[in-house]
């Protein structure tokens, strides 16, 4: 029987030249909003706390109890941003969507004391009214700007690679 020549050695490829369009691995930057929302949040609850304390103290037991709700639960938003991680993820959540529910019974509860006044005070308590519902319109934007934008971004893939919860 014939015997088969040898085979010739795989000759090496050449290695190829880098692309221009290849992408280049960028250097894994922080996101940053984590602990401005942090800072933010701790900024906003000692403003809070403040003002309950100094400027608007309340008699009434259940009003002076849901006006403390908003530093509390600012704080315990701040603390999951600082905790980071799926746990501090879902403290962050639980705390912006707290005070979000807490301004929604505010809105609720000056909306129906102004109903009360227009009804029951006349022009004096149509005027009362009125202001209070000005007051409403100041109290989202002092209150609610904030944790709205925190959850938005915590629940974004964004906020959940920073914080290092799992994906949607």
């Amino acid at each position: 029987m014939a015997t088969r020549p040898a085979r010739a050695a795989p000759k090496p490829k050449p290695p190829e030249p880098p692309s221009i369009a290849a992408p280049i691995a960028a250097p894994a930057v922080r996101d940053p909003r984590r602990w401005i929302y942090g800072v933010l949040d701790v900024v906003f609850a000692a403003g809070y706390a403040l003002a309950i304390w100094k400027i608007v103290p309340n008699r009434l037991p259940s009003a002076a109890l849901h006006l403390w709700t908003f530093p509390i639960a600012t704080l315990v938003a701040a603390a999951g941003m600082a905790i980071g991680g799926p746990r501090g993820w879902r403290i962050a959540v639980v705390g912006g969507s707290l005070v979000l529910l807490s301004l929604f019974l505010l809105i609720v509860r000056i909306v129906v004391s102004a109903a009360f006044l227009a009804g029951t005070y006349g022009g004096f308590g149509k005027a009362a009214s009125t202001f209070a519902l000005v007051m409403v319109a100041l109290v989202i934007e002092l209150v609610a700007i904030l944790p709205l934008v925190q959850v938005k971004y915590l629940m974004s893939r964004a906020g959940r690679r920073a914080l290092g919860a799992p994906p949607p």
